[in-house]
Order: structure tokens, then sequence, then C-alpha cells
């Protein structure tokens, strides 16, 4: 077994380059870094074609990714290829997954989606999408302006989530095509909406969520069935889109039958 232990070694300086998520997009990979991390992607079913480890940790690799090229680095180049203070010694790199352009329909009456309009916290689309993986969405919808979903942030807001559910790029014209055509009702997420308490909500159903500071364009409130907002009785104007999509998640999925 040959270890690298020269922090100038070209394949150092590659997967070095990897971890910036503009270089390994460019390429078509994603960089992953972290035991957890590593291994929800190997139980979901996502195959690594490289795993990178220090010494201590080819045992790890031996079994979660057998068929994987391996690599193996000391300590010391381990940490330049690493975004963690304390790496644990364990990367690797994917192929990034598709995201599929057509949004799947369950018809079972309990269909729920997440879309997003132009968000740009990674860690704010992790979060939203753990919570559709936790509360069965059918799909999350991103429009193309939306963060990427493999940035190293927001896989780890996701914990494993990013890997469970279909991930969809779509316009909002697509979007509501699709809504209209499949009658499901679209709530815009709104501070002039009513009460999500007090409205008639009922499923097939989609709930929109606008950028972290803009909130949804017009045109986009404007297209949707109805405008909602969770009341808050307390001092806070606002809540984040994290936060927002959980509750509301949460609400609609109670409406399940």
């Amino acid at each position: 077994m040959q270890i690298i232990t020269s922090r100038d070694n070209a394949k150092v300086k590659r997967l070095a380059s990897l971890h910036k998520r503009e270089n390994a997009r460019r390429e078509g990979l994603v960089f992953i870094e972290g035991e957890r991390l590593c291994r929800d992607a190997f139980e979901s079913g996502i195959k690594p074609f490289e795993v990178i480890v220090t010494e201590k940790n080819v045992s790890w690799a031996e079994e979660y990714a057998k068929e994987a090229e391996m690599t193996v680095l000391s300590e010391d180049c381990f940490k330049k290829i690493a975004s963690t203070v304390n790496p644990q010694g364990i990367a690797c790199i994917l192929k990034q997954p598709v995201l599929e352009k057509e949004i799947p329909f369950r018809g079972d009456g309990n269909d729920i989606y997440a879309v997003l309009e132009d968000i740009q916290d990674p860690g704010n689309l992790g979060t939203i999408i753990r919570t559709a993986d936790a509360f069965d969405f059918t799909a999350v919808i991103m429009s193309p302006s939306t963060c990427d979903p493999f940035n190293e942030k927001t896989l780890r807001a996701s914990m494993g989530s990013v890997w469970h559910l279909p991930l969809v790029t779509a316009s909002m014209d697509d979007a509501f095509a699709f809504f209209d055509k499949n009658n499901v009702d679209s709530l815009a997420m709104h501070l002039k909406g009513e009460d999500l308490n007090d409205a008639d909500l009922k499923l097939p159903a989609a709930y929109l969520i606008g950028n972290e500071g803009r909130g949804l364009t017009s045109e986009t409130s404007a297209k949707c069935t109805r405008l909602v907002k969770i009341p808050m009785p307390g001092k806070a104007e606002s809540l984040n889109a994290a936060a927002a999509s959980a509750i509301t998640g949460y609400v609609l999925a109670s409406k399940r039958k």
C-alpha cells in the first residue's frame, strides 16, 4: 500500500483543487469530506469512484467503498485537501447526480412540494431538503438561480437527505404549468398572506419560498393559488427560509389522509 506523503504531489494538488466547488462542478464531480457524509451517500446507493483516506481509515474504505479507487494520504497531506479544522481522514469523489427536469407526481392526493425561488444560502437549502425528506415530500423544486445543492454547506445541512428525494430544476413558469395540469394548490409564503392556521389547505399542494432578502417576486406571488403567512405573535418581523419551510411542511403533512 502506497501512502502519499508530499503536499506537493500532483494527486494531492488535484484533490485540493476539487475541494473547491467551482472546480468540481466544472468536471461534473462532487467532493465530500467526513465519515458521516460519505457513509450517507454510499448507503443511499451513490457509488464513489474514488475514496481518499489516511492510513488509519483504510479498513473503513475497504468496507464501504470496495469498488472504488482508494488513495491513501498522510495526515499532513489530508489536511491540505480538507476544509475542517480537525479532519477525520475520510473523503470521496462522486459523479455529480443529474438534477431532474421533470417534476414527479405520485397522484395519491398527498403530494407536497417545496418550491424555492432564488434561495442563496446553502445552509437554508440543505435544511429545507432535510425537512422535505423528513415529511416525505414528492420533490424539492428549485429555480435555476437557486444555489448549488451539492455545495458542501448544503450537503452538511441536509444530513444525507440530498440523496433521498428528487431535486428538480425548473423555471417558475414550468412549475406553475405542472401545478395547473395536476390541480396542485400553490401557496406563496408572503407577509401579506392569510394566517396559515386559518387557510383552507388541501392536498396536493406546493409552498413557495423566495430569496432570503427579497422574498418571492411579485410575478410568482401573483400566480399562486393563495398567499399565506405563519402567525408570529412575537416581535420578530419574519422567520428565515428554513424555519418557515419546516413549519409549513409540518402543517401540510398533517393534512394527509
